[in-house]
């Protein structure tokens, strides 16, 4: 497992070998500005797209480590954004982040091809573990 480096208390730096490329598609500002404070404290590459059309055309021109998709969006929501994107790239990883956790909401989601779910409102150690389970790329670094 990666080594800790303590900056601050509340700060947790990863070890990541390739510090990871994520793809946070989200509408909201408040959420998107909350999220890329905490990817960016784990040393994370951010991309932004603010709906599922935005992240469907970044997806077919960029490589990430991971998707982090809202669900309900203008133009396009997550689950139709995850199911195009899933047409051209069966490996990235794809988490929604939803406050819609009920059962059938759940099913859609996998079925759709996302890989996990981040219930909203989530805590940086909650994504802190989304980021340390996958991508095998993005695992902290072996000291």
């Amino acid at each position: 497992a990666g080594q800790k480096l303590r900056v601050r208390r509340s700060t947790y730096v990863p070890g990541w070998a390739v510090p990871p490329r994520v793809l946070l598609v989200d509408d909201d500002a408040i959420s998107r500005k909350l999220s890329s404070k905490f990817l960016q404290v784990f040393g994370c590459t951010i991309d932004v797209a603010v709906d599922g059309e935005i992240a469907v055309n970044k997806m077919n021109l960029e490589k990430y480590d991971l998707v982090l998709m809202d669900i309900v969006m203008p133009r396009l929501d997550g689950v139709s954004a995850t199911s195009l994107i899933r047409q051209f790239d069966h490996m990235t990883p794809i988490i929604s982040m939803t406050s819609n956790s009920k059962p059938d909401d759940i099913t859609k989601y996998y079925s759709s091809g996302m890989n996990d779910i981040l219930p909203k409102p989530f805590t940086k150690d909650g994504l802190l573990e989304m980021l340390e389970v996958r991508p095998p790329c993005a695992r902290p670094a072996r000291r």
